[in-house]
This record gives structure tokens, sequence and C-alpha cells, in this order.
């Protein structure tokens, strides 16, 4: 049976509505794409002053480098043009690699290139030659350069790429009299490898003024892939290499909206499609009832009997219509729900605590990276020889004031009894304070650490009668086997029991703490044993004290300050 001509042209108009729904709803859907697309240029900005500000503490570190370079090139220079030619200073050629990051040797060459003197053994004889050749060619080209930069030469005998850094000096009649040089390798800025903030995969490039690469990769990814920055008055550059994780990252917070868009559009679609068909299957039932009226007419009594089935079939149709537009309104319902709920900003940044909660998290999380990666630093600077003390007078009472404040809630925390003896007997001490002070907070902390509930722990301070001064730190705690302290002042060294093990840490604490002492000429020892407790003792020789000891009697040298 044919459906009346009434209820196509209502189910047409039903059509036309959810036609209108679904207009909303592609509204919604560029709405979020919208939303999407200012999220990625926001990140987009972001990192895009991220990677200035890395160009920029990597430029400061470079010209830190060259700027020792240039010193000694300018002393190398002054030797040469002192002493007779191929006479410069044996001892300065013999030290120049450790005066500077990365120096693989030093040269002097006369104005035609020829090797005048050089520190022995370091280069390839021919990388040596074509670094001479090319930076006495350079220095008769422009004589008036301070810096000469050489092309970059892979040294077959050490199988690593060098580039020269050379200085024309002058005779006393203003003729070229030779040039001073020094072949530097990659590891010389090798500090821009370990910049904060700097993304695994991304790093740096290092250009002469005519944009010939000496260290890097030739090939940047993408046409914004580099940002290029120079080296104070140096003809250098740098160009900063991103890692192809650094694009995809800034997608990564437009990812839920692109998300949500891509579903709606999905369902968007799905449902034009359906609408679509539902109007072709209308319009062909029009037709066709439009052909039809007239014999419908000339044969009432067929036309009521065809009219009472048409009926039927209409209200099954119905429901049938009726249950896929519910079906279809459900998720329609989620998407303005969700685009509604986005529009108000129900989850915002403020108002959500859960945001509250991830920052604490943060917040823990990178303070305990902070620390791990201070004494990263601190030992990094230790094993390059460039940690540096200032001792200044301090007494031993302040000294362990400034170290107990730190600890003393951390052991509040765990019922400890932390008490300090023999500050007053103790002479004023000759030490650097910070440095001192890390060395206390550092054993304080262990002994907390690996020492159970209501344990004690004592820091003692000791003159010795040669003016020497000890610091002990005494716990109650669970104790090292002689396997353990073997290997406790190793870096990254830590016990191998299970109760150990289960603390946080790097294990660095022992290490940087005994290097520290080592710099005021002292130094630590452990004496423990399994379940028996700690005690690590600092000893400083005469020249950390500014007096002699006052010794007490021995029952009364542990009293209290």
């Amino acid at each position: 049976m044919t459906r009346p001509l009434a209820d196509i042209r209502q189910a047409a108009a039903a059509i036309r509505r959810h036609g209108a729904v679904a207009a909303l709803a592609i509204v919604a859907i560029c709405a979020l794409v919208g939303l999407a697309s200012l999220i990625l240029a926001d990140r987009r900005a972001e990192a895009a002053r991220a990677a200035r500000d890395l160009v920029t503490l990597a430029s400061d570190a470079a010209q830190d480098v060259l700027a020792q370079d240039q010193r000694l090139l300018d002393q190398l220079a002054a030797v040469a043009t002192v002493d007779e030619p191929g006479g410069a200073s044996p001892l300065l050629f013999a030290m120049a690699p450790t005066l500077a990051p990365g120096v693989r040797e030093a040269a002097q060459f006369d104005p035609t290139g020829a090797l005048l003197a050089h520190t022995p053994g370091r280069l390839d004889d021919a990388t040596l030659a074509a670094l001479g050749a090319a930076a006495a060619q350079a220095a008769t080209a422009r004589p008036g350069t301070r810096l000469l930069v050489t092309r970059a030469i892979f040294d077959d005998g050490r199988k690593r790429i060098v580039v020269g850094l050379a200085r024309p000096y002058f005779a006393a009649d203003g003729a070229l009299g030779g040039v001073a040089l020094i072949a530097i390798d990659r590891s010389a800025f090798a500090a821009l490898d370990r910049l904060p903030g700097l993304p695994q995969g991304s790093g740096f490039d290092l250009l002469r003024a005519d944009g010939t690469l000496l260290f890097g990769e030739a090939a940047v990814p993408g046409p914004a892939g580099s940002r290029h920055a120079g080296i104070g008055n140096f003809p250098l550059s740098l160009r900063y290499r991103r890692a192809a994780t650094e694009a995809l990252s800034a997608w990564r917070g437009a990812a839920p909206c692109l998300a949500l868009a891509a579903v709606g559009l999905a369902a968007a679609l799905a449902l034009v499609a359906l609408l679509a068909l539902r109007q072709r299957t209308a319009n062909r039932e029009i037709a066709r009832l439009a052909g039809l009226e007239a014999t419908l007419r000339a044969d009432a009594a067929a036309a009521a009997a065809t009219a009472d089935r048409s009926d039927e079939m209409s209200r099954t149709r119905s429901r049938f219509f009726n249950q896929v537009t519910h079906e279809l309104r459900t998720p329609l319902n989620a998407i303005l729900g969700f685009s509604e709920a986005i529009r108000q900003e129900m989850f915002g940044p403020v108002t959500n605590p859960r945001y509250l909660e991830y920052a604490g998290l943060i917040h823990d999380a990178g303070s305990h990276l902070l620390s791990l990666i201070n004494d990263l630093l601190d030992n990094a600077r230790i094993e390059a020889g460039k940690m540096e003390i200032v001792p200044i007078r301090v007494s031993a009472a302040a000294l362990a004031r400034s170290a107990l404040d730190l600890v003393e809630l951390l052991a509040e925390g765990r019922d400890i009894a932390i008490a300090a003896y023999g500050l007053s007997t103790c002479p004023d001490l000759n030490v650097d304070p910070r440095a001192m002070k890390q060395v206390l907070v550092n054993l304080l902390s262990n002994a907390i650490k690996y020492t159970p509930v209501g344990g004690r722990i004592d820091l003692r301070f000791v003159a010795h009668g040669d003016g020497g001064v000890a610091i002990e730190v005494s716990d109650t705690g669970i104790g090292m086997s002689a396997a353990d302290i073997a290997h406790a002042f190793e870096p990254f060294g830590r016990a191998a029991s299970d109760k150990a093990r289960r603390q946080q840490g790097t294990g660095l604490g022992l290490s940087l703490s005994r290097a520290l002492v080592r710099l005021h000429h002292g130094d630590v020892t452990l004496a423990s044993r399994l379940d028996a407790g700690t005690t690590a003792m600092v000893c400083l020789p005469a020249t950390a004290a500014f007096a002699g000891p006052r010794l007490l009697p021995a029952a009364k040298s542990a009293a209290a300050a």
C-alpha cells in the first residue's frame, strides 16, 4: 500500500527540521575545530618562545667557550712575538689542551703555513698541515682579522672532526709573522647538549659566518626547523635543530578537541546521509502517489480498503521512524552537551580541583627532580675540575644550625632525635659555608633515611691536638656491610640491602660530600656494621681552623653546645 500524501509531506517537514539540527551540529564541530586551532597556535607560540630562550642560552654558553679559546690564542700569539721563530714556549703548548674545553692541539705556523711548533702527538700530520695551510691562507687574505676559522677537517688519526681557530701575529716591522692556531672538536661545545629544557633529539649546529657547517648535521627538517643566532662578536653562528617530536607535541594539546570534532563530524555525516536517503525515498513516494491519485478516486471501495492497509503501514513506518530518530538524538545530545561544557568552561583551568591536585604532584616531582639534577650538575662540575670554594670564617654553631634547620622537620616526621655536641669547644672554621653545609645536610639526610623510627642521630664537633677538626654524624640506623662501604663513595653507588634500595636517591650524596671536603684538603670516612648504625667522619686539616683547639678533659669533650 502507498502512504498518504499528507504523511509524506509531514515526513519531508521532519527531514527539514532534522536538517536544521544537523546544521547546528556542523556549526558546533566548526567551533571545536576553531578551538583546536587556537590551542595549536598557542602551543606553537610557546614552542617558539622556548626555542628562542634555548638559542639565547646556547649562544651565551658558546660565547664563553670561544672567549676562553680567544684568550688561549692571544697567549700563544704573545709568546710567538717575543720568542725567536719557532721558539714558542713548549710548556704553553703542552698545557694548551687543558686551558680551554675541547682543544685537541695547539700549533704555530709561519706565514706560508709551515709548522713551527705544536703540541706533540695530538693530531694526524696531514690534518695539522691542512689546518695550518687554511689558517695561513685566511691570515694573508684578511690580515686585520683577530679570529680566523678554518673549515671542518676529518682527523683520520683520531676519527673525529676538528676545526682550526687561528690568530695572526705580526713582526716588529708590521709584516705578518705567522699564525697561532688551536684545533677544537665538538666536545668544546658539549655544554650545549646539556642545556636545561633542551628536548630530546634537538641540538645545535655550529656554522661559520659564511654559513659553512662546522659541527652538526647538514639537513634540518622542515622549513621552520632551525633558528639561527650569532655568537657575540665571533665570526660564528649557532643553528638550533628541532626534534621531530617537537612538531608533534604542538598537536597533542589540540588532540582532544580534534578527536571530538572528528567523532561529531562522522555522526553528522551519517545523519546527513540518512536524511538524504529518506528525502529521496519521500520524493519517489510522492511521485508515485501522484500518479495513483486518479485511480484511488475512481475506485472508492478499493481505495477505502487500500487506505486502511495504508494507514496500518503508515503507523508502522511512523513507529520505526520515531525509534530511529530517538537513537540518532542520543549521540547528537552528547555532542551538543560536550560542546556546551567546553563553551561554558565547566572544567576550566582554575575551578577544577583536579588541576590543583595535579599541580601539587607536579611540584613534588619537580622538586625531587631538581634535587637530583643539582646533584648531577655538582658532580659534573667536580669531575670537570670547575667546582671552586671560597673559605671564610664561620663558627661551628652557625654551620651546625644552618644544616639542622633543613633536616629537623624530616627527622621530626620520623620521630628521630638529633643532638649536636662540641660546638663550644670547636674553633672557628675556615671553610666554604655553602659547600660544608651541603656536606652536613647530605650526611644528616642519609642518617635520617636509614635510621628507623624512634632512632637517634648525633652531630659532634671535635677539635684535634694538631689543629684540625673532625665532624662526626652517628646514627642508630641499619648500618652497612664492609662490601657496601667499599663502594659507598663511588658516584651512584648504593648499598645492596633491600632496606637501602627502598630509599630514593641517586647515590651521589657521599661522593659529592667527599669531593667537597677534599677541596678543603680534608676527607670523609665511614665506620659501620650491619644493624649497628653508621658513623660518618669529616676530617678537616689545621688550615681549615682559625685557632688552636680548646680541648676539655675526655669526659667533657662531648658536652652539648
